[in-house]
């Protein structure tokens, strides 16, 4: 049974906007060196342009990027294994257009952009393949759901699965296997199958979601209703095993394993509010992260391990109390040192490293 750890509150730092201007020129001045201790950008998406473009931001300066400046709405991006690539979904037309989405991608720099699917549809849930190479997303084309791996260099894309598949969870570290969670009237559950579209094997058989392959391919942790409640569960790659890591009433959910496998970083809402915590996949051991009067959501680990960037929606007494602006945040790991990347009145969301 999970066990909750003691915690404290951790003041928020918010850095004068001007840091960030002088962080930029510093940044330009040697031309494409990562400004950060060790880290790299932050990548998200904004509406600040009256439609969604693609940033970047410094986490050690707040110094933004405009990846995209199209007129089109580009959003959820996902960097690459190797920091070379962005990629997203693109939609023309209004926001509200989920029957004309594509997939895309872009350099870090901006540069060398290019669309990995030409068949309308709404893509979702893309994920890279651990050489930065090959991309597996999902598509629902007409009421028709499947899942395909496209690549940058051109090829066609392949059927991976005719299942009714509802989400791509990831690639196995390999790069020999991609997990995906099925959900249509004959069959639910998690599968995998090889990239290649052969050897598919069904992992679990109940009502599971968001599989996540652990960066030592030993585990894949998921979200189940197996026990009537959005639980985090861990099995093995092989689907034995399987080990429900959180028990509550609220739901838990929007997980994200730390790059040594030994923690899962999750949204839960069981103190009545979207908070982040952490769970220690072996002990169990569960630990509250943030404390904010709105929401907080969509937590991603860092490369190194050392951070957790996240969105944290601020009070703005021009919104409700349940709204507010959605700005980009990072913090140790431990839920200290929470800095503010971002601090504008419009949505800042999809952080990726």
């Amino acid at each position: 049974m999970a066990k909750l750890k003691a915690f404290k509150t951790f003041p928020r730092l918010y850095l004068p906007p001007w840091t960030g201007y002088l962080w930029g020129i510093a940044c330009m001045l040697v031309a494409g060196i990562a400004c950060t201790s060790g880290e790299p950008p932050v990548v998200f998406t904004s509406d600040r342009d009256d439609n969604l473009e693609i940033y970047a931001v410094y986490v050690d300066g707040g110094s933004e990027l405009n990846i995209t400046q199209s007129a089109t709405n580009e959003f959820e991006p996902i960097v690459s294994p190797d920091r070379k690539w962005i990629a997203f979904l693109s939609r023309s037309g209004s926001k509200e257009n989920v029957t004309n989405v594509t997939l895309e991608v872009i350099g870090r720099n901006g540069v060398s952009r290019q669309r990995i699917t030409d068949v309308p549809g709404a893509h979702s849930s893309h994920r890279w393949s651990p050489d930065s190479r090959r991309i597996a997303y999902a598509l629902n084309s007409q009421g028709n759901k499947s899942v395909h791996v496209g690549n940058i260099e051109g090829a066609k894309p392949i059927l991976l699965t005719a299942l009714e598949a509802q989400e791509v969870g990831g690639w196995s570290p390999s790069g020999k296997e991609v997990v995906f969670a099925v959900k249509n009237l004959e069959e639910q559950g998690i599968w995998s199958r090889n990239p290649d579209g052969v050897n598919e094997f069904q992992l679990s058989t109940d009502v599971d979601s968001s599989p996540r392959w652990s960066p030592d391919g030993d585990r894949i942790a998921f979200i189940s209703l197996r026990d009537g409640n959005h639980e985090i569960y861990v099995m093995n790659w092989d689907g034995s095993g399987a080990t429900r890591l959180t028990n509550n009433e609220a739901k838990d959910h929007t997980i994200s394993w730390s790059p040594d496998s030994k923690s899962l970083v999750f949204v839960s809402e069981q103190d009545g509010n979207p908070e982040i915590y952490t769970v220690e996949v072996y002990s169990g051991e569960i630990t509250r992260l943030t404390f904010n009067e709105i929401r907080d959501g969509q937590p991603v680990w860092s490369p190194s391990g050392t951070r957790i960037a996240f969105v944290s929606h601020v009070p703005d007494k021009m919104k409700s109390q349940q709204d507010g602006d959605a700005e980009i945040f990072v913090m140790d790991v431990d839920g200290g040192n929470q800095i503010r990347l971002t601090n504008n009145e419009f949505e800042d969301i999809n952080p990726s490293w």
